[in-house]
């Protein structure tokens, strides 16, 4: 008798600390990402970007000729990011870090906003959109 109990018990334990537990990771999956690309310069570049989700692999590349001051604001990323690789024509590319939420702490951004200004000492500017 005392042995159903405890089985009981147990599994009313795991039922009550598991719970949400799913919709968590189910919804951290379903969420959309994406990037937005800025030219500030005056001058028309090619920008090579790659999104990956480990230190030495992509999932996903895009390639946009922009002329300057010029902007391509929502483009949707396929998979859960950590990294943005970026090249701007013939320079060699660039490793950053996905940025990180400001209003939702331990998550990653739901957009990176990538800014490229070569007049600037920091020529490139990646930051939560």
């Amino acid at each position: 008798m005392k042995r159903r109990s405890v089985l009981a018990a147990i599994g009313t334990a795991l039922t009550v600390f598991s719970a949400g537990c799913s919709s968590r990771i189910a919804s951290d999956r379903e969420r959309n990402y994406e990037f937005g690309i800025h030219n500030g310069s005056r001058d028309p570049y090619s920008f090579r970007i790659r999104i990956g989700n480990d230190l030495d692999g992509y999932f996903q590349e895009e390639t946009f000729e922009m002329e300057g001051e010029t902007a391509n604001e929502n483009v949707p990323v396929e998979d859960t990011p950590s990294r943005i690789y970026l090249k701007i024509d013939s320079a060699e590319e660039r490793r950053f870090p996905w940025p990180a939420s400001t209003s939702e702490l331990g998550k990653i951004a739901l957009k990176a906003d990538i800014w490229y200004e070569p007049t600037l000492q920091q020529d490139i500017l990646i930051q939560e959109g």
